[in-house]
């Protein structure tokens, strides 16, 4: 086994270095000090491996498809990084590549590459035979979602993510013939430093589960897993492409929200009054009452939201709208018991159906964007006005938010 890098695994290693304090940098922060998402998870996978070695997957008469299995557990620092340990077991089969076909290669029962059959030895001609390859996996494996780095996507169900991951691999391969499955050479068990990198798209199902697919390579140190003697190709290294199901294990805590405590009445232990002083009390208290109803009602008054406007015939919020969502998503976020009525509206051009349309997709546009980014989607109500007559065409293609409580 190799105790050196390459030039090309120097470089796989810096982009490592680079990318990892960036995740953690960009990691979102709630106003709580914890970052989003945290928590162990566990899960299952399963897939297709193709070999590639002396012996190939892609074999000269067909090709073989593989299968391999195995479990998961790991921890989420937050929406961007996550780290893993798995554990997985696979079979493949392998044969003889065209080009080695051609050259009519023939493997000796010393395990030795001929150009012809030798004599008082038995051989076999690479084109009659195959390699069983047996293969366990384990190791670990750091998953970066990019999506977790851009805020529009930071809160989406979907991840899209880069895993490099390194393993410890044994490999024990059979050379059988193609026609019977007939033993020819028993191999011996090998072990690989495995190392390489996943690229997985996954979504979040429910609270618990996840479902994804994956696909990666794994180049591997050492021995050639096929068993076979090394000529011409230096290849030896896996592609495996598959299904992943995973299941958080930690329990999303109820949020406690404070609200504002209403002012109580003191409540003295007082000699016993007269029925004019009574009534001077009171009157006294029940003023205070409605100074304090009075001010909250004036303070709730205040509340008014920004404008979101739209360019023609489109329900794509822009980036310079983004400002504005973010003052709302403020307002409510401080405000916990508000409920809104988002409100899509359209110019005069197009028919009245496609405006009435198009007026209510701004209005989901804006709900769907506040309900990725923390608010209860049972809070906001979208409708669609249409056409608005009354308004510039710039002014009419807007979305207005409201306080149902008004």
């Amino acid at each position: 086994m190799r105790n050196y890098l390459t030039g090309k695994e120097r470089l796989l290693v810096a982009l490592l270095a680079l990318i990892l304090p960036f995740s953690f940098a960009k990691a979102e922060v709630r106003e709580d000090g914890k970052t989003g998402q945290q928590g162990w998870y566990i899960g299952v996978e399963g897939g297709m491996p193709f070999g590639f070695s002396t012996f190939s997957s892609f074999g000269h008469d067909k090709t073989r498809l593989g299968w391999a299995a195995g479990l998961y557990g790991g921890y989420r620092f937050n929406s961007i990084f996550s780290a893993e340990l798995s554990a997985k077991y696979g079979e493949m089969n392998l044969s003889a590549q065209d080009c080695c076909v051609e050259r009519n290669y023939w493997l000796g029962s010393d395990g030795v590459l001929y150009k012809a059959g030798v004599l008082g030895m038995d051989s076999w001609e690479y084109a009659n035979l195959k390699s069983h390859v047996r293969m366990g996996q384990y190791g670990a494996r750091v998953n970066i979602n990019l999506l977790g780095l851009f805020h529009q996507t930071a809160n989406s169900r979907w991840d899209l993510a880069v895993s490099p991951h390194i393993y410890a691999v044994t490999t024990k391969a059979d050379i059988q013939t193609i026609a019977d499955d007939a033993k020819v050479m028993k191999g011996s068990t090998n072990w690989h430093l495995g190392y390489g990198a996943d690229l997985q798209v996954g979504y979040q199902l429910t609270s618990c589960l996840k479902l994804g697919i994956y696909s990666g390579l794994t180049r591997l140190t050492g021995e050639r897993m096929d068993g076979m003697p090394e000529h011409l190709h230096k290849n030896n290294f896996v592609w495996e492409s598959g299904v992943r199901l995973g299941i958080n294990l930690s329990k999303k805590k109820n949020k406690i929200v404070e609200t504002p405590s209403v002012p109580q009445k003191e409540v003295l232990q007082q000699e016993p009054t007269s029925s004019s002083e009574e009534v001077n009390l009171k009157e006294t208290v029940d003023k205070a009452e409605t100074k304090v109803v009075e001010q909250d009602i004036k303070e709730s008054a205040k509340v008014t939201f920004p404008v979101i406007y739209f360019t023609f015939n489109s329900i794509d919020i822009q980036q310079n709208e983004e400002t504005k969502l973010n003052d709302i998503l403020k307002t409510l976020k401080e405000n916990p018991n508000m409920k809104v009525t988002v409100t899509g509206w359209c110019d005069t051009k197009g028919s009245v159906a496609v405006n009435k349309c198009i007026s209510r997709q701004r209005a989901e546009a804006v709900k769907t964007w506040l309900a990725k980014n923390g608010i209860e989607a049972n809070r906001i109500t979208a409708i669609g006005n249409g056409s608005d007559d009354t308004q510039d065409a710039d002014k009419a293609r807007r979305v207005e938010t409201k306080d149902n409580h008004k």
